[in-house]
């Protein structure tokens, strides 16, 4: 199976151990972390994320920011399920809803803080990553 793993930059360690103990079972990652999809520069995040600051100042024209949008939309249709790994920013919200109206499964993992941004588009919700992956064979099938 084919997870796409939407997350925020502050939960990175996060993401990337639910990554490896995904591969690690035989499944496809999209993350944002090996993708290339954030990763703009190379530098170090902190210098990473002024360049993107500075992008999103004319984002509806900055060739960088379409970048992003089309490795996204690329990985969003490619994908089986999109694991959206909480809390998570904006962003990886719209990419879940964006997963749904595709019609892929939808899986929740970490304490839901805002019910109101959730909805009831997801297919399962988990506590902790440990749950989720101890419960991973009813989901793959």
């Amino acid at each position: 199976m084919k997870f796409f793993i939407a997350s925020r930059w502050k939960n990175k360690e996060e993401v990337e151990r639910l990554s490896e103990e995904l591969k690690g079972r035989g499944h496809q990652v999209y993350s944002f972390l090996e993708s290339g999809a954030n990763l703009l520069t190379g530098m170090p995040i902190e210098a990473e994320m002024k360049v993107f600051s500075e992008a999103l100042a004319n984002w509806r024209n900055d060739p960088r920011i379409s970048q992003i949008f089309d490795f996204e939309i690329k990985g969003l249709k490619e994908c089986d399920a999109l694991i959206l790994l909480l809390p998570a920013g904006d962003s990886s919200h719209v990419e879940a809803g964006a997963a749904y109206g595709m019609g892929k499964k939808i899986i929740a993992i970490g304490p839901v803080a805002k019910p109101e941004v959730i909805y009831l588009m997801f297919n399962h919700l988990y506590l902790d990553v440990s749950s989720f992956l101890a419960d991973l064979h009813n989901i793959v099938g």
